[in-house]
């Protein structure tokens, strides 16, 4: 059905949408499906009795351990840091499996294991199935208004009343159609009969290195043991239930918050289910299989459960799936009753030994390509101790590793990426709808996957923005009258919303954000197929702030309307909702990025000179960065900043984290902006506030700061199970904290346009230069072909914390196509490994010397001591 009016594609725009088109529906059902493919083939990952020798053993480093089961209520805990386990609900202290698509968390209840089960596609209360134009959520025909927004921007019409920039936004441009949220899946319980009383020698545990949960307990001379695994090879969640000198009485239940038919047949139980939508809702399945070994009795009852009988062990294969494919507008087809079928049938002949060997080999492979080894000596106690003292190097050591876990675990194989709570979510209106913040959040999630060396994470990230590019076209037109590129506001879904925030304060653009991102991977890995199959998305992104950027009174080209994600100004005057604005600095800073990342890409792939000169025309015009009476960078062109204020958004320094153009080696005053803002912004904040802090003064070369930022997260901004604590849980900032580790250790964001310097200060490119007719303004640099070239420079140890004396980590990943080994002893270098992923040339800079440009060959590498 379609709710608004067929318009046509225009020509330009037409464009774009066909080069991110160019896949069929079963293209795009291949590639959602290409891990679940390779089950079919019969290809499974590892031989049975193939064992890596890193995941050979437990290593009490990498595990996450408890001495009592989950809470099993589920309540948003917002209560201080530093109480017991029982303080918190079964989010937060639950434990996470996944495989990137599926998702579980599992509480080790003695008397009832409740296994909490997402699929990261399943959302609900909003519409698919629109036309092409409405299913993007732009308010049709808006540009026709958009010049009488602008006109009150103009005229300073500040405030929330009538005829404010608020207002008028509100009234002409916002979207009226639902975002919806993301939704729960399904749970299963697993009756045990036993008593928690009746418990001797409890453990819970996560080993991150392999991917395995563990419970186990004795009653009287019974031994009873569980083991967990989501695999990602086979697509399916398993569990086993082990009992020695005993036996074996469980029920198996499948439930759902959803509206939803469960049938037991066999030794199977069938849940169907729908997540309520707007419009067209969507279907779901979950298939469940116990299999009892031969002295187990199984049997199907009347009420959907299964009940087990006297067995030593019993097997449980879930598999889960919704209708969802990534296929604008319909977002559905996929089969997912026949996908639960083969899944599970395909585990259950396999066996549970063969897919534990696969999931092992798998998890630990990604494991043992990266992580962080501190000197420390273990406590021995658990993980909900470590988190209640006052910070340790175990717990800092044990969070970044298990971040690149949790990173495994939920960005993965799957069409979509995380979200705010990463893949696991219990409820049908989680907070923030649970959905793609697109002012830092879901950029935030993406950080670490270039830097702690996890790039396969990142294809599910790649495969949204085709998804927004080309729903972002038809916003582009209709919201701004742009007909060429795509744009997208604050807030998305998995159903392609782009359109502009419902309240007019919250005007946004994302595009430029969210495409550093795509320049990112490449530079990093080097692709240039990569570069290929992504470059219509990112200069997509460059068309439409070249149509959308106009003259401000100065004569500079700004963004309006537009905010400093989620700050006010000239609060005492307006009040606390005054947020909107024009030429905000974060806008700014990141059109420059995305020019010259576009700039760079067509030289690469040698195209685009036209539109290549218009971009390099354009950057010398683009509103400055300025530095402010109190000595701070400025958030907005006008000096409005207040030193008291202590927002969470620093949102103005995106130029020196996860931006590379402020930098304390070649842009000195800046650097000292930076360092003002900082300290206005003081260190306490929310979760993923304090892993971006980590990051700026990571950046900052300040390691002592970062290391005190990042203690605090880690100990005062986790839950129990380390769960990033907002408050509610939110993962980006784990994901933040884990970035911030790799920063003070390695940094690669500078480059070397200057074979024959000798000091960084003449070698690198620089971005911004000092305005000489206008004292403490910056203006943006045009870049040319040098960048194709310029070696990236790596910066060892660029901000080692004191705390961390001796240390090593494996497995960085540096720009231009490089992986780096680092150890260091008593504060200092010891020795770095550098590895090319691919053909290329870096100089060193370690210890305030710049190393010659060197180069390698794909395969070889470097010393360095």
């Amino acid at each position: 059905m379609n709710l608004a009016r067929e318009t046509p594609c225009p020509a330009a725009n037409g464009g774009l949408i066909e080069r991110i088109r160019n896949r069929t529906a079963k293209e795009l059902r291949m590639r959602e499906l290409g891990v679940f493919s390779k089950i079919k083939r019969g290809i499974l990952l590892g031989a049975i009795g193939a064992s890596v020798a890193f995941a050979s053993a437990s290593d009490e480093r990498f595990v996450l351990r408890y001495d009592s089961p989950a809470n099993p209520e589920f309540k948003r805990a917002t209560t201080k840091m530093g109480g017991r386990a029982d303080a918190f609900g079964y989010i937060q202290t639950a434990l996470p499996l996944g495989n990137g698509r599926l998702g579980a968390m599992f509480s080790g209840g003695v008397d009832t294991e409740h296994l909490l089960i997402n699929d990261i596609t399943l959302w609900m209360n909003t519409k698919r199935g629109m036309d092409e134009v409405a299913q993007s959520g732009t308010r049709i025909g808006a540009y026709k208004n958009l010049d009488t927004v602008r006109k009150a921007y103009r005229e300073g019409k500040f405030g929330s009343g009538e005829g404010s920039m608020e207002a008028l936004g509100t009234k002409y441009l916002s979207s009226q159609e639902p975002l919806g949220n993301y939704a729960p899946f399904a749970d299963l319980l697993i009756s045990t009969g036993h008593q928690q009383e009746s418990v001797s020698d409890y453990r819970r545990s996560l080993d991150i290195r392999t991917g395995l949960g563990s419970v186990s307990y004795r009653i009287g001379k019974g031994e009873f043991t569980r083991e967990y695994f989501c695999s990602y090879p086979n697509d399916v969640l398993v569990v086993r239930y082990t009992a020695k000198n005993a036996t074996l009485d469980l029920t198996v239940q499948a439930t759902t918050k959803h509206a939803a038919e469960v049938k037991a047949q066999g030794r199977r139980i069938e849940l169907r289910g729908e997540a309520e939508m707007v419009q067209d809702n969507t279907e779901f399945m979950q298939l469940v299989q116990v299999d009892a070994g031969s002295k187990g009795e199984v049997t199907a009852q009347a009420d959907g459960t299964i009940a087990v009988k006297g067995a030593r062990e019993v097997t449980i294969y879930l598999a889960g799936y919704s209708d969802y494919l990534p296929d604008y507008p319909s977002f559905k087809g996929r089969d997912y009753a026949g996908d639960c079928e083969a899944a599970v049938a395909t585990a259950s002949k396999l066996g549970y030994d063969a897919l534990r060997a696969a999931h092992r080999e798998d998890v630990s492979a990604l494991m043992e390509r990266c992580f962080l080894e501190l000197d420390f000596d273990s406590s021995g106690g658990t993980t909900d101790e470590l988190v209640a003292g006052k910070g340790s190097l175990e717990l800092e050591n044990l969070y970044f590793n298990y971040s690149r876990y949790l990173q495994i675990s939920c960005s993965r194989g799957a069409p979509v990426p995380s979200n705010l709570q990463g893949l696991w979510n219990a409820d049908l209106k989680p907070a923030w709808n649970c959905d793609y913040h697109t002012d830092i959040n879901v950029e935030m999630n993406y950080w670490m996957v270039e830097t702690a060396n996890l790039p396969e994470s990142f294809s599910p990230f790649v495969e949204w923005m085709k998804v927004l590019a080309e729903s972002g076209a038809y916003t582009a037109r209709e919201t701004y009258g742009v007909e060429q590129g795509w744009s997208v506001s604050l807030n998305s879904n998995v159903f392609g919303f782009t359109a502009q925030n419902e309240h007019g304060r919250r005007a946004q653009q994302s595009g430029h954000w969210l495409a550093q991102h795509l320049f990112e991977h490449y530079a990093f890995g080097r692709d240039e197929e990569y570069l290929e199959e992504v470059y219509p998305i990112l200069k997509g992104a460059a068309e439409f702030f070249v149509g959308y950027l106009a003259p401000w009174k100065d004569g500079t080209l700004v963004v309006y309307p537009t905010w400093s994600p989620e700050n006010d100004y000239l609060k005492e005057l307006y009040g606390k909702l005054n947020k909107q604005a024009w030429g905000a600095s974060y806008d700014q800073q990141l059109i420059l990025n995305l020019f010259t990342d576009c700039i760079e890409a067509s030289y690469v792939l040698d195209r685009d000179e036209d539109f290549r000169k218009i971009l390099q025309k354009m950057i010398p015009q683009l509103c400055p960065q300025k530095i402010g009476q109190h000595g701070q960078l400025q958030e907005w062109p006008e000096d409005w900043d207040d030193p008291n204020n202590k927002h969470r958004h620093i949102s103005h320094l995106i130029a020196l984290h996860p931006g590379r153009d402020i930098s304390p080696l070649t842009t000195k005053e800046l650097h000292e902006a930076a360092l003002v803002t900082m300290a206005h912004r003081g260190d306490e904040s929310t979760g993923w506030s304090t892993g971006w802090k980590t990051n700026f003064w990571a950046r900052l070369h300040n390691g002592d700061r970062a290391h005190k930022i990042y203690r605090f997260l880690t100990s005062q901004r986790a839950y129990p199970n380390l769960f990033d604590f907002h408050p509610p849980f939110q993962i980006d900032g784990n994901f933040g904290g884990a970035a911030g580790v790799c920063e003070m250790l390695l940094q690669s964001h500078l480059r070397s346009v200057n074979d024959e310097a000798e000091s960084i200060e003449e070698a690198a490119f620089v971005a911004y230069q000092s305005d000489p007719e206008k004292p403490n303004h910056f203006v943006p640099v045009v870049p040319d072909e040098s960048l194709v070239d310029a070696p990236y420079i790596l910066h060892l140890l660029p901000a080692l914390p004191s705390a961390w004396p001796t240390g090593k980590i494996t497995g960085l990943r540096a720009r231009g196509g490089f992986e780096v080994d680092i150890e260091w002893k008593d504060g200092e270098l010891a020795e770095a490994i550098i590895r090319a992923t691919s053909d290329g040339r870096f100089r060193v800079y370690s210890e305030g010397a710049l190393s010659e440009p060197i180069s390698l060959r794909k395969g070889e590498s470097k010393v360095w001591r």
